[in-house]
């Protein structure tokens, strides 16, 4: 509807073509029309002319063939507002139920190569609830870009060398020696129970293997023995979670295959290094070298996390990539510049890379804080989480706020089964939908025929609302991908639920919105428009990971008939 209202005032203004992009959006106040445009105002001064006077001349050219447009009127400093006859709103309903799946999905990536790093968490420890944030970001991200026409693939970068994991195999070392004990782990060490669990899992499993061996000798073992089982252990908590990734990336093979070598002598080549303090550091134009991130190799000649990172995103260069997204905690933001100053010192394009930052978590019990917990330590795993609220929430409430937005997220509140859980009430909208259909069968109500089924009985006010909501389902779909925003799905969700839960529930002392009735051409009506508003809610849970549920509990709040 909105392209083909685009077109008709892209001819009538073909006196000033080529045209600057121009949108028509749906204005804030319902008395200005249904959908406005500025353009008239974009192309003011290109016309020589008030834009009053453009939008006025747009509007002597309009030619509506198809007789869609009802009023269209100049509002303020040449804004054009249109209403479209309630007949088009309806009749379109047949071309979106027809489309299924497909309404909603674009071609704007043109089948470009997209690469989305996110979790991507430290293998020394649980998978805690601050950093599980980017799982459901970044999987929503990688199915919203693909529905916009993008090839992605989700990948996990493992950091599985470094000074952590000697760590690690130092505090599981420490609890072999002192089991049964309550010493106090030391302050460089790994807190919570984890670490316990993995020195008995440690001892029942390597057994000899670690049997008379120095510590010096123990520690790697140990390390590794720890990482590769806290690594299973997220990997099932992303299963768990319905987060999948299709390549995991591990730092070790970075380094055993010598190409963090071969890019830090490119590097060098190019004499954007500098040695200072017997380190290696990256200092294009004697940039960052108060930045101690920014050192490549370390006194001891080891390289840093920074240099394989840097080797890590020209593999993605090499792989053809056109985009790389990193979905990080905001704790990263000071890594954004170095990496993409790196990568430009080796003539890449620095702008093929692009963070989206995240705040953490605060996990809420009541009014208080969660702050920790026994196995975790000094903080609250997603495991945790996930066991007590379920997946569907879990994911839900991540992906409500924006990623730059702090977010608390209420323990009770996401496992309440009421209106005041948005997750349950989105899915409970489906299950209501769902519900009528099983009731049209209980009714024997005959079968519907899309064909021929009368939609110009849809025509209370909330019905033709609810359509031109549905009408913006593919524009939230296209704009969440482009600016890389997935919380604008869960938001369109809620509201489209709110729409109908609202329609609904005035069926109790307005028979004129009961779906179902002994008229069978308006239950038809009705019904049709019922089973698009399933559609569209069973897509939008889909993308963001999300089961839509056909049975659900009905709460006392929102009563199921």
């Amino acid at each position: 509807m909105k392209q083909k209202l685009q077109k008709i005032v892209t001819e009538a203004a073909q006196t000033w073509a080529p045209l600057p992009p121009f949108e028509m959006e749906r204005p804030k106040v319902r008395e200005h029309g249904e959908l406005a445009t500025n353009l008239a105002m974009l192309l003011a001064k290109k016309a020589g002319l008030p834009p009053q006077k453009v939008a006025q001349q747009i509007m002597d050219h309009l030619k509506d063939e198809e007789g869609m447009i009802e009023s269209v009127s100049m509002a303020g400093a040449g804004f054009l507002n249109f209403v479209l006859k309630k007949k088009f709103w309806q009749e379109s309903l047949r071309e979106i139920h027809g489309a299924g799946e497909r309404f909603g999905c674009n071609h704007d990536g043109q089948g470009k190569k997209v690469n989305i790093e996110f979790v991507s968490a430290n293998p020394t420890g649980p998978l805690h609830i601050g950093n599980a944030r980017g799982g459901p970001l970044g999987d929503a991200l990688a199915s919203l870009l693909e529905a916009s026409g993008y090839q992605v693939v989700r990948e996990y970068y493992i950091n599985d060398v470094g000074g952590q994991i000697d760590k690690l195999g130092a505090s599981i070392l420490y609890w072999i020696k002192n089991a049964g004990r309550d010493d106090v782990l030391p302050p460089e060490g790994y807190q919570g129970d984890y670490v316990k669990e993995l020195a008995q899992e440690a001892v029942k499993t390597l057994g000899k293997k670690i049997e008379n061996k120095k510590e010096e000798d123990l520690l790697p073992i140990l390390g590794r023995f720890g990482m590769d089982t806290l690594l299973k252990e997220i990997q099932r908590d992303c299963a768990d979670m319905m987060i999948r990734f299709d390549s995991w990336v591990s730092e070790r093979t970075l380094l055993v295959s010598k190409e963090t070598d071969k890019i830090l002598e490119q590097l060098k080549e190019k004499k954007v290094t500098l040695e200072k303090e017997g380190a290696i550091w990256l200092a294009p134009n004697d940039e960052f070298t108060k930045d101690r991130e920014c050192v490549l190799v370390r006194s001891d000649g080891r390289p840093t996390y920074f240099a394989n990172d840097i080797t890590y995103h020209v593999q993605k260069y090499r792989a053809g990539f056109d985009r790389m997204i990193n979905v990080w905690g905001s704790n990263h933001h000071g890594h954004v510049p170095r990496a993409k100053a790196a990568n430009q010192c080796l003539g890449l394009d620095p702008e093929k890379i692009e963070t989206v930052l995240y705040q953490y978590v605060r996990v809420k019990r009541g009014n208080e804080a969660v702050k920790m917990s026994k196995r975790g330590g000094n903080f609250v795993t997603a495991r945790e989480v996930l066991d007590e609220v379920g997946k569907d929430a879990v994911r839900f409430f991540l992906l409500m706020r924006a990623p730059e937005s702090h977010l608390d997220c209420g323990l009770e509140r996401a496992k309440s089964q009421s209106q005041e859980n948005p997750v349950y009430y989105v899915q409970y909208a489906y299950a209501r939908l769902c519900a009528i259909e099983r009731k049209a069968l209980e009714q024997k109500i005959p079968p519907l025929n899309p064909q021929s089924v009368n939609l110009a009985l849809l025509d209370l006010p909330e019905e033709i609302e609810m359509i031109r909501k549905i009408h913006e389902y593919p524009e939230e779909i296209s704009r969440a991908a482009a600016r890389l925003e997935p919380h604008r799905i869960p938001f369109y969700l809620v509201e489209l639920a709110k729409m109908f839960q609202s329609y609904y529930t005035k069926a109790r002392e307005d028979v004129r919105y009961r779906v179902l009735s002994t008229d069978v051409d308006t239950s038809h009506a009705k019904m049709y428009l019922c089973a698009t508003l399933k559609q569209i809610l069973a897509q939008g849970l889909k993308l963001l990971g999300v089961s839509a549920p056909e049975v659900m509990v009905s709460p006392p709040d929102l009563p199921l008939h």
